[in-house]
C-alpha cells in the first residue's frame, strides 16, 4: 500500500474542545511518531458542538500552535488534522450493490462498489467524514469478508457512515483558514478517542468507549473489531460542575476545584472538606453534600448513555466491557457506578506507561488517538474529495487499500 505518511514529514494534529484547545506536533522515526512539540489552551468561542465565536476560536488555535513550534521554525509544512464534535451527527448504514457478472469478482469490482456506497451514503446537510465497510454481500445471500474471486452475478457492500452538520464543518474549518491552516481531514472525536484506549481484544469481543468530555460525552461501540455505533451526548463534567454551583451557592470555579479534590461517587464517613467561596474565605460542608449533588448526575449521564446503546439490539447483546475516559472520568468511584449501570466489567482508559506525560490523563484520549487515525490508512476516510465531486485522489489512495486488503 502507498505510504501516505513518510518520515521526513511533520504533523500536527488539534483536539478542539469546549474546556481547551490541544495541539500536538509529531514525525516518525522508525515507524513510531515522535512527539514534536505540544501546547494547550483554554478553549473560547466553542461550546456543545456550537461556534458562537470565530475569532476568539481561532486565537485559540494559532496560539496553541505557535507555542507548540520549536523555536525558529514555522507550520508552513505541516500537514494538519484535527477533531470535530457534533452532538447532532448523524450515523447511518448504508447498502449499494452492482452487477458484477459470473467470472469472479476483482479489485476493480470492490473500487466500483465502494465508490457507488460513498456517492449514495451522501446527505444533503451533511458532511460524510467516516465510511467504514461492514462486509460484502454475494447474491443477496452470503456475507463475506473477503470477496475477491468470489463468483456471483450481484456484488454489494454494507458500511457504516457517520456525518456531521455542513455548517458546523463549514465554521470549524474556517476557524483554521482564518490562520492560513489547512486541515487535510476531520475526524470524530469519539472515534479518536476510542482507537486510543481500546485493545484488539476488546474490540473483537465488543465493547463501548465512553470519553466523558466538559460538555459532552463521546460514545464508539467496537464489535468483531468493526465499529457498529456512535453517537455524541450533550452531557458532560461541565454539567456538574454547575449542579455544585447551583447547590453550594459558589462561583464555577469553586465548584470545579472541590469536584476535583473532593469528588467522590462513594458514600464517605461524613468527613468535612473545606471548599473556597467568593462570599467567605471558605465554607466548611460535609463531604457527603457534595456526593448528594455530583452522584445523581453521574447517573443521570450513565443511564442515559446505557439507554442510547442499548436500544440496538445486537450492540446491547454483543457489548462485553466498558472503557471510560475523557477528563470527567477521574472522579472516585466512577468504575463501581458503571459496573452497575451497565451490568458489564468497565475500567479507565489510560496510557499505562507511568514514564509517559499522558499516563493517568484521559483527557487526552482524543488527541493520542488523532495520532493513531492520521497514522491509519484504511481509516484515511477522504471525505473532502468526496464532498467536492472530485474521486481521483480518492481513488487513488482507495485502490492502495483494496491492494492491501483484499490481494
Amino acid at each position: 500500500m502507498l505510504n501516505l505518511i513518510s518520515n521526513k514529514k511533520k504533523y500536527c494534529v488539534f483536539d478542539i474542545g469546549t474546556d481547551k484547545v490541544v495541539c500536538l506536533l509529531f514525525k516518525y522515526e522508525n515507524g513510531q511518531p515522535v512527539i514534536i512539540g505540544m501546547d494547550h489552551q483554554k478553549s473560547i468561542g466553542f461550546s456543545q458542538s456550537h461556534i458562537s465565536n470565530e475569532n476568539n476560536l481561532s486565537q485559540a488555535i494559532i496560539k496553541s500552535l505557535k507555542k507548540s513550534l520549536p523555536k525558529n521554525t514555522n507550520f508552513k509544512n505541516y500537514i494538519f488534522y484535527s477533531n470535530i464534535t457534533d452532538i447532532n451527527s448523524l450515523t447511518k448504514k448504508n447498502f449499494s450493490e452492482i452487477n458484477s457478472g459470473r467470472l469472479g469478482i476483482t479489485q476493480k469490482d470492490i473500487r466500483t462498489v465502494f465508490k457507488k456506497s460513498l456517492v449514495e451514503s451522501k446527505i444533503k446537510g451533511k458532511n460524510l467524514i467516516h465510511s467504514y465497510p461492514m462486509n460484502f454481500r454475494i447474491d443477496d445471500s452470503k456475507l463475506i469478508d473477503n470477496p475477491v474471486g468470489e463468483k456471483c452475478e450481484k456484488f454489494g457492500i454494507s458500511s457504516f457512515n457517520i456525518m456531521v452538520d455542513k455548517r458546523l464543518y463549514e465554521k470549524l474549518n474556517t476557524c483554521f483558514k482564518n490562520e492560513k491552516i489547512e486541515i487535510k481531514q476531520f475526524f470524530d472525536s469519539g472515534i479518536a478517542s476510542s482507537l486510543s484506549n481500546l485493545t484488539k481484544d476488546e474490540k473483537k469481543n465488543g465493547v463501548a468507549c465512553i470519553d466523558v468530555g466538559a460538555t459532552t460525552s463521546k460514545v464508539t461501540v467496537f464489535i468483531n473489531d468493526k465499529i457498529v455505533y456512535s453517537k455524541n451526548i450533550p452531557l458532560g463534567g461541565e454539567h456538574v460542575t454547575n449542579d455544585l454551583s447551583k447547590g453550594l451557592d459558589i462561583s464555577k470555579e469553586s465548584s470545579e476545584h472541590a469536584k476535583i479534590v473532593h469528588g467522590t461517587l462513594n458514600m464517605s464517613f461524613d468527613e468535612q472538606i473545606e471548599i473556597n467561596s467568593h462570599k467567605t474565605k471558605n465554607k466548611t460542608i460535609s463531604k457527603n453534600i457534595l456526593y448528594g449533588i455530583i452522584k445523581p448526575r453521574y447517573e443521570e449521564i450513565f443511564e442515559i448513555i446505557r439507554d442510547h446503546i442499548f436500544d440496538d439490539i445486537y450492540a446491547r447483546v454483543s457489548i462485553k466491557s466498558i472503557v471510560i475516559t475523557g477528563g470527567a472520568s477521574k472522579i472516585f468511584g466512577l468504575l463501581d457506578l458503571s459496573e452497575s449501570i451497565f451490568n458489564r466489567k468497565a475500567r479507565i482508559g489510560t496510557v499505562c506507561n507511568k514514564t509517559s506525560f499522558f499516563y493517568n490523563k484521559p483527557e487526552f484520549s482524543t488527541i493520542l488517538g488523532l495520532i493513531k487515525l492520521a497514522q491509519d490508512n484504511k481509516n484515511l476516510q477522504l471525505s473532502n474529495e468526496i464532498q467536492k465531486r472530485n474521486f481521483l485522489s480518492k481513488f487513488d489512495r482507495l485502490e492502495n487499500w483494496i491492494e492491501e486488503s483484499y490481494a
